[in-house]
């Protein structure tokens, strides 16, 4: 169980996942109901990883739009992943679940440190990982959104609230405990804020099939 949901975690941190990672902003005043159409554009003048008008309603997307959409999230994925995360990741899973795995806190400690000093020292098979990282979660099919009455720029806000989360979940090497990998409510508090008025049936605008 605890495998599958660190397997889940790289999902997401390399994915839109259920993170999404988009990069939204507000309404960009567009009339409401309008047509979608391929323009960007948030009030606070950063765009939408979708490419859409943030006042488009998810539900009156055509297939088009979806799969723009769907690939303009993972762009703004990929554009966020660097070395440091990825050898963060490496070092985090492999102190629990590499060979030799750490049975303590000290253990945990100096297992992470020992990977992830490795990988930041190999620069070409970090840059190796995020290319075949990217081409990997680019290869997965884009889901299609169902009973979503969401706006584009509400997708967006939950997006912003889960690219924080991912990319902040996994802890520095000299702070991880064993108690980290027992956590079974990470996360949780998305569903109080933006993420929470999303349905179900949104995430798969920004979710690979594997989450």
């Amino acid at each position: 169980m605890r495998s599958t949901f660190w397997a889940c975690v790289v999902g997401m941190c390399l994915s839109c996942g259920l993170s999404g990672l988009g990069c939204g902003g507000d309404d960009d005043g567009a009339t409401p109901g309008g047509p979608a159409g391929s323009e960007e554009g948030g009030g606070d003048g950063e765009a939408s990883c979708s490419g859409l008008y943030t006042s488009a309603l998810v539900s009156e997307l055509s297939p088009a739009e979806v799969e723009q959409a769907c690939r303009g999230y993972r762009r703004c994925s990929a554009e966020r992943l660097t070395p440091e995360h990825l050898c963060r990741m490496r070092g985090v899973l492999g102190a629990m679940y590499g060979d030799e795995p750490g049975t303590d806190d000290a253990g945990l400690r100096a297992r992470c440190s020992e990977r992830f000093e490795a990988c930041m020292a190999d620069t070409d098979q970090v840059e190796s990982m995020i290319e075949q990282a990217i081409a990997t979660v680019e290869a997965e099919p884009c889901g299609t959104p169902t009973q979503c009455t969401a706006t584009i720029a509400e997708i967006d806000a939950c997006a912003v609230e889960f690219r924080a989360y991912s990319y902040n979940v996994l802890p520095e090497c000299s702070a991880l405990t064993m108690d980290f990998y027992e956590q079974t409510d990470r996360g949780a508090y998305l569903l109080e804020g933006p993420c929470g008025k999303l349905s179900i049936g949104c995430f798969p605008l920004f979710a690979t099939s594997r989450e």
